[in-house]
């Protein structure tokens, strides 16, 4: 008897070290996720928003400037009203070189609820408001109570224009040689920029083909295009090059597939990359899956404030220094104006990470906060923590 119990105090003794040694493992297990899913989102968020803005040898602002260039679209069936675009083909309004979606009830003086059950949200749970077409081309369906943000811009990367011809339909020739460096994320791209250091104009290619041993670009006002290129479309021959017009839309969502219990499923920050193909008439995501690109799982939730110029005013000049901070509903002279998006130059972004995996974490009793949102978590045993930076949009500063 004595010999029997012995054994079991020896035994209950074991488990106990065995189980305070797995919940030890299993909290840095849940640390070491949640500090490498946060460098992952917050890398790819401050690459691709520092390249907002770029539209060429100058930003997006000089381009805006009253007779310090031209910037052109034709996706426009009026050159001169952004407005005149069909709703389909919002994710092209490339005067909107950056521009936010604030999830209602999650500005910094609120507080968010967090549950184990996470809901699909709908266009009308951001101010503003995303429109109906714009949101149902997001998959999967951005979840409610994150942000959203979409960034425009011409890619870093560019081939040299040759030779430039207007007209209905214009022809654009294109150093063959370089002509791989456009095709870094789609074999084969139809939305472009071409520009130099006094005009750009964004376009979707009709078709693109190998002539003379060049990279022959035809456009015509067909597909995407509502209009042609026109007499006022010159580039300066040696400056001019043309870039892949990129506009990327970040979000958090359900990690795809999704599983049977909402619960189940895992947070994935996502980025959708719109794009189309030559002479495509609609735009697409990615063009094999369908659905946006998965950048890291584990982002339960994203909130962004944003930093505006001291003159707000388009019609004027930009003074280079940031005085206010912001959320996309209360951006001034109005959330919705492209004038004011323009004199956005920095952007601060806070993530709630949590471990993939319970993590035997205790509840926080210390108020969680997001960029100044508090956020009330689940008890779930999952690990979680805030990570908050700052990312200045280096074209969009000014001077650049």
């Amino acid at each position: 008897m004595v010999a029997l119990l012995l054994s079991t105090l020896l035994v209950l003794g074991l488990i106990q070290i065995f189980s305070t040694s797995r919940a030890s493992y299993q909290m840095a297990q849940g640390l070491a996720r949640a500090q490498e899913s946060s460098r992952f989102a917050i890398d790819a968020l401050q690459r691709d928003a520092r390249m907002s803005g770029h539209f060429g040898c100058v930003s997006d602002q000089a381009h805006f400037y009253a007779g310090n260039g031209m910037f052109g679209e034709l996706f426009l069936s009026n050159r001169n009203n952004y407005n005149s675009m069909p709703a389909a083909n919002e994710p092209l309004r490339f005067d909107y070189s950056i521009r936010g979606y604030e999830a209602t009830g999650t500005a910094p003086t609120d507080t968010l609820n967090l549950s184990t059950d996470p809901v699909k949200g709908t266009a009308g749970d951001w101010s503003p408001a995303l429109t109906t077409q714009f949101f149902a081309a997001l998959k999967p369906t951005p979840i409610r109570g994150s942000d959203i943000v979409v960034l425009r811009s011409l890619s870093p990367e560019s081939a040299e224009v040759t030779g430039f011809v207007t007209g209905d339909p214009a022809t654009i020739q294109v150093n063959s040689a370089q002509w791989d460096v456009l095709t870094k994320t789609s074999a084969d791209p139809g939305l472009f920029g071409i520009a130099d250091c006094r005009s750009v104009v964004m376009f979707q290619a009709t078709k693109v083909e190998n002539v003379g041993g060049a990279k022959l670009v035809t456009v015509e006002k067909k597909g995407l295009n509502q209009i042609a290129f026109d007499g006022s479309d010159t580039f300066a021959k040696g400056q001019a090059r043309l870039y892949r017009a990129e506009s990327l839309v970040y979000y958090v969502g359900f990690k795809q597939p999704e599983k049977p219990r909402p619960q189940d499923n895992e947070l994935v920050l996502y980025r959708a990359r719109f794009t189309a193909l030559p002479g495509a008439g609609s735009l697409s995501l990615d063009a094999d899956t369908g659905i946006s690109e998965e950048v890291v799982e584990g982002v339960e939730n994203m909130q962004l404030l944003y930093g505006q110029d001291t003159v707000t005013d388009p019609a004027q000049s930009p003074t280079g220094v940031i005085d206010s901070v912001r959320t996309a509903a209360t951006l001034l002279p109005d959330s919705s104006s492209s004038g004011g998006w323009q004199r956005v130059g920095e952007m601060q972004v806070g993530l709630l990470i949590r471990s993939t995996d319970p993590a035997s974490a205790q509840k926080r009793t210390v108020v969680q906060r997001s960029l100044g949102t508090q956020l009330t978590l689940p008890d779930d045993q999952r690990y979680r923590t805030v990570y908050e930076t700052n990312i200045a949009l280096r074209n969009r500063l000014y001077g650049n």
